[in-house]
């Protein structure tokens, strides 16, 4: 896998995209009418505020933040660490058996208080909460066995994984500057090469299972932004990878790329201030399949209608007729 990276001029690619989102973040937070609070800008909520502005508002504190732990929001986490482990381990060289390297990683997490996902980890070990223990493994095992497949063995030259259970491990967040209420996650799953002034380095999200292709794009323009906020170095390219089907997909980064990511970022600041302004209002709602599990859907009139149209699915069994 080799790639030349469309930017000329990486460092300032990077530059000017914090500049525009800076200003972006500014110009939303000064027309506030009250502080909107800690803002926290991952993918999730990116997609959530561009896809549907009414539901992301509707969602309040409670929707804004991490949801918490579970064995599906845990099992990406812990397949990048276990992987990690493997590579840090005795035998790096040797393919990993997804399921062992998942549990020999599992066996390392027994500080409660460790950050992250190995703190709950650990809290579930010390429950001997063994269901939730087993159906984590069994995702993270899917997820590191669909990676390996997708990237082939030995994985690519200077691969690193990246939001990773590991004390040295750096934490990937960007703010428009020091003490701001807004704070840009990356989600990248691993990068491929050094990162250097000049660029080239790459950028890999892996999905276990295929989905929409224009959310791989969207996910792609954010994971760029997010990476060249976090490093000041816009990456070569995004390559999003998909575990059941074997795919790889590789976007390359130009300065379009990043400009719509950096709206992403500075569309989720505006929706926060706009819901402290007015709350869920379905004037800008974006009807679609969401609408049949949002949270707000019975106070929202398009999303109601959208669902009552003829060949909505609704119960399980598709609606033959409006009613």
């Amino acid at each position: 896998m080799t790639a030349t990276p469309p930017l000329g001029d990486a460092v300032g690619a990077a530059d000017r995209l914090a500049a525009a989102v800076t200003a972006g973040i500014d110009a939303a937070l000064d027309a506030a009418p009250a502080p909107p609070g800690d803002v926290d800008v991952g993918w999730v909520a990116a997609l959530d505020a561009t896809a549907c502005p009414a539901r992301f508002r509707g969602q309040g504190e409670t929707g804004w933040g991490f949801p918490g732990w579970t064995p599906a929001t845990a099992a990406g986490a812990v397949a990048r660490s276990a992987l990690d482990h493997h590579l840090h381990g005795p035998d790096p060289d040797c393919p990993p058996a997804p399921l062992e390297a998942v549990r020999d990683w599992m066996r390392t997490a027994t500080s409660i208080g460790a950050r992250g996902v190995a703190g709950w980890v650990a809290e579930l070990r010390a429950d001997g909460d063994g269901p939730a223990l087993a159906a984590t493994a069994a995702g993270a095992a899917r997820w590191i066995a669909g990676f390996v497949r997708t990237l082939g063995w030995p994985l690519p030259e200077r691969l690193a994984l990246l939001n990773v259970a590991r004390d040295d491990a750096p934490v990937a967040r960007w703010s428009p500057r020091r003490g701001a209420p807004v704070r840009v996650r990356s989600g990248a799953d691993a990068r491929i090469g050094r990162i250097v002034g000049a660029g080239g380095h790459r950028l890999v999200v892996h999905r276990p299972v295929a989905g929409d292709d224009g959310q791989l794009r969207r996910r792609a323009a954010f994971e760029a932004a997010a990476g060249a906020l976090v490093h000041r170095v816009a990456a070569a390219e995004v390559v999003v990878t998909t575990g059941d089907t074997g795919e790889r997909v590789r976007v390359p980064v130009d300065e379009a790329l990043l400009a719509a990511g950096g709206e992403m970022v500075v569309e989720v600041v505006r929706q926060r201030v706009r819901a402290v302004e007015r709350g869920h209002d379905p004037a800008d709602a974006r009807p679609s399949p969401a609408c049949r599990w949002c949270e707000v859907a019975d106070g929202c009139g398009p999303g109601r209608d959208w669902l009552a149209r003829a060949g909505r699915w609704r119960g399980g069994l598709p609606v033959l007729a409006p009613g």
